[in-house]
């Protein structure tokens, strides 16, 4: 898919958010904890819209769309929410694409900002959790250098509960000029 614009959650998404959960509900929640209903009613919407902006202007949850030139429908969003974790800043992914654009870079391009976006603000590491038999999910983790950690909390899905594995990818590499002085530098 060329010419798709990545950009920041605005004032004016709303019934875009509310277009995108509801035409998505059902993809969504193959891989992800259901929602209540309440969730998907133009109540529910609004509350998730305030959320998603509340974080965004906090500096602490950065929420990215993706849409196609001069349109105002979401092909996919996603969001990194930036956590200080004493020595370094971690990112936790999120994302999700329109069932009708899978497979067509959508979720690349997305998921490419988001990394820029993580390292434009400090993050060192980016994590990100996925079901094991989500496989379009973790090719596309995979492609973009990110490596099982470790299993995290299963998540109970209307198909019953699904391991998940969490994926991290560094942001950083290491200097090597750093590793001498860092190898005399440790306790004997």
């Amino acid at each position: 898919m060329n010419l798709l614009q990545v950009r920041p959650v605005c004032a004016a998404d709303l019934a875009a958010l509310g277009d995108f959960e509801r035409n998505n509900r059902e993809a969504f929640e193959e891989f992800n904890e259901p929602r209540s209903n309440a969730h998907y009613s133009p109540v529910g919407i609004a509350r998730a819209f305030h959320l998603l902006m509340a974080g965004e202007l906090s500096g602490k949850v950065l929420t990215r769309v993706v849409v196609a030139p001069d349109e105002s429908d979401w092909l996919a969003k996603g969001g990194l929410t930036l956590h200080d974790a004493g020595h370094e800043v971690v990112a936790m992914l999120v994302y999700q694409t329109d069932r009708l654009h899978w497979r067509r870079g959508v979720a690349t391009a997305l998921l490419k900002e988001l990394l820029w976006n993580a390292v434009q603000q400090g993050a060192t590491r980016v994590l990100a959790q996925v079901c094991f038999d989500n496989l379009v999910s973790l090719h596309l983790l995979r492609r973009a250098g990110f490596q099982a950690s470790g299993w995290t909390a299963p998540a109970r899905l209307h198909r019953g509960t699904v391991d998940c594995l969490e994926l991290s990818r560094l942001l950083r590499t290491v200097d090597a000029a750093d590793l001498p002085r860092a190898h005399m530098d440790l306790p004997a």
